[in-house]
């Protein structure tokens, strides 16, 4: 006669899981102007008061984007001579004086990060001393994607030519996930053998 529950137990009973989450708000994107106001300094651009629609979606050129409104952003007019503005340069510019024509210190949150791996495992023991292990292991199980910030370029990464300028059509689109290209769910299994 067969032992049914110490079956049932060597085949059900006995499995440990393990599981990893990473969740992150995004990290911060300094937005720039497109021209400074001075030759040889930076300029972060200024907030206009409309919404941001900050949010990853498909655009008008059907390209994976993260700003959904570049009027959001706006940049002080170019310094002429005594430190006045320029009256419109570049074209609908804000005119300001002092530290403050350099404009904003404007950052904003950039996309976020979710991951989720998990994996279980259990032991097959077939005397004190032998015994089998099988393992099953899921990275990325949600088969989620985790993109850059717009305009990043670094780590093998080019940046998309205009995406860092709220005045290109190009504004906000994104090139690159944050993992290994694409970073698709990975599934493996594995049986080891201890003696």
């Amino acid at each position: 006669m067969t032992d049914v529950g110490g079956f049932m137990n060597q085949v059900v009973g006995g499995w440990s899981i393990n599981w990893s989450s990473t969740f992150q708000g995004g990290q911060p994107i300094s937005i720039g102007c497109p021209s400074g106001p001075t030759q040889g300094t930076g300029c972060g651009a200024l907030y206009t008061g409309q919404p941001l629609k900050l949010g990853l979606f498909t655009d008008s050129q059907g390209k994976l984007n993260y700003y959904g409104n570049p009027g959001a952003f706006t940049q002080p007019c170019v310094l002429g001579p005594n430190s006045v503005p320029i009256p419109n340069s570049p074209a609908g510019c804000v005119p300001l004086t002092g530290i403050d024509a350099l404009g904003g210190v404007t950052r904003v949150e950039g996309p976020g990060f979710r991951r989720l791996d998990l994996s279980f495992f259990k032991d097959f023991n077939f005397t004190e001393r032998y015994k089998l292990q099988f393992r099953a292991e899921f990275f990325n199980i949600a088969n989620h994607p985790n993109f850059n910030a717009p305009n990043f370029g670094g780590n093998g990464v080019v940046a998309i030519s205009g995406s860092g300028n709220f005045n290109n059509a190009a504004f906000g689109q994104i090139g690159s996930t944050r993992d290994a290209p694409y970073d698709p769910r990975q599934i493996q299994f594995a049986l080891k053998f201890y003696y």
